[in-house]
């Protein structure tokens, strides 16, 4: 049945699992660059030249890393409506997606604010725990878990409109968008991203919400329902996948540095790019949107041409992936305090926080998951 597969995709997992990682290294980059906000941000503050290259690789991943996990949780979506209903449906997304936000919000976040970042100073943690829910602070503390909630409301979103609308029929046809299909959308998501940038700069949120993103996760969160009824991901050209991966690859990193040199240049406000009519917001907002399909479409394509099986590690990448996600701002946040007697160059610093929260948070999530009952949460 073309575009309704009824085996698990590996290279789906696969990719899922590898954005995992990459999530992990942007929040290890961002406590040492004081580019993008995280729990903890190192005391040294980094030369023009690291900057430079943290900026490059922060952006490049933000352009497309985060709008993937909504493609690839939107891929899931149709199926398992169609398996279960609206009611068995919701159940499961609530379970799967509510339950963990609701322990980061009320265990992780809270305990990393007392135990390891002395939010409340010297007040003790049982009064410290009282005043974060009195004041209502656990409202805005989602961390990384922000993701779950929104693709909880998507999943909602959709499961209403399956109620109202005539069930959707599998495409016959397995054509797959062109490339200049695939451009329009990127310039397309850039001119509403730019638009929606008025309104919501770079830099604010809504109850951890930044909604300067949130045109492309939508717009991504559909198109993975509707590649998944179409078949589109199956009929990417395979000559494709190398090219377009590389353009954006090489394409991204530098053009964000020429970006900032410019910026410089000219003697523009740093929060040129976050929003407002000028020339840094409206480039960098078609900038990431064209990167972000150019991103998802190479990796789509080698992920499923070259990395579309199950070994016995990608197997425990793939089970741990979601744990992970969810347990690693502590462990991350925790190294990175443990480091701080540590002289050396914020790029050396980040390389060694990024490896060794990977390397604790896997661990962990796999210690966790065979407890009885956890594998069922995470």
């Amino acid at each position: 049945m073309a575009g309704q597969p009824l085996k698990r995709l590996d290279y789906i997992d696969n990719l899922r699992w590898v954005v995992i990682v990459l999530v992990l290294g942007v929040h290890a980059a961002v406590t040492y660059s004081h580019v993008g906000s995280w729990y903890y941000n190192s005391d040294v503050e980094p030369g023009l030249f690291e900057r430079l290259i943290f900026i490059a690789f922060q952006a490049s991943l933000q352009s497309f890393f985060m709008g993937l996990m909504f493609f690839l949780a939107g891929y899931f979506v149709p199926t398992g409506y169609d398996r279960k209903g609206f009611g068995r449906f919701m159940a499961e997304r609530l379970f799967r997606l509510g339950v963990p936000s609701l322990i980061y919000v009320f265990v992780l976040h809270i305990g990393m604010g007392i135990f390891l970042l002395n939010w409340y100073g010297k007040t003790d943690p049982a009064t410290a725990y009282g005043l974060y829910l009195d004041k209502g602070q656990w409202i805005n503390g989602t961390g990384p878990m922000w993701f779950a909630v929104a693709l909880l409301f998507f999943s909602f979103v959709y499961a209403l409109l399956r109620l109202v609308l005539p069930k959707p029929t599998t495409s016959s046809s397995s054509a797959a968008p062109s490339l200049t299909a695939i451009l329009c959308l990127g310039l397309g998501m850039g001119a509403v991203t730019f638009l929606v940038r008025q309104f919501a700069p770079l830099g604010t949120a809504w109850h951890n919400m930044q909604l300067a993103y949130f045109t492309q996760y939508v717009v991504l969160f559909a198109l993975g329902i509707l590649a998944r009824r179409r078949g589109w991901v199956e009929a990417l050209p395979p000559r494709w996948g190398m090219p377009v991966f590389l353009t954006a690859l090489i394409g991204a990193p530098l053009s964000a540095i020429g970006l900032v040199l410019l910026s410089i240049s000219t003697h523009a406000p740093q929060n040129a790019f976050d929003g407002g009519l000028t020339w840094q917001a409206a480039a960098l907002a078609f900038w990431e949107q064209v990167f972000c399909v150019l991103f998802c479409t190479g990796l789509l394509i080698l992920f499923r041409d070259r990395v579309n099986a199950r070994t016995n590690w990608s197997r425990g990448f793939s089970d741990n992936g979601f744990a992970v996600y969810v347990i690693h701002p502590p462990i991350l946040v925790g190294i990175t305090l443990a480091m701080r007697p540590l002289a050396w160059p914020a790029l050396a610093m980040f390389a060694m926080a990024w490896i060794m929260a990977l390397i604790a948070s896997f661990a962990v999530a796999a210690g966790l998951r065979a407890v009885p009952g956890v594998k069922r949460i995470l």
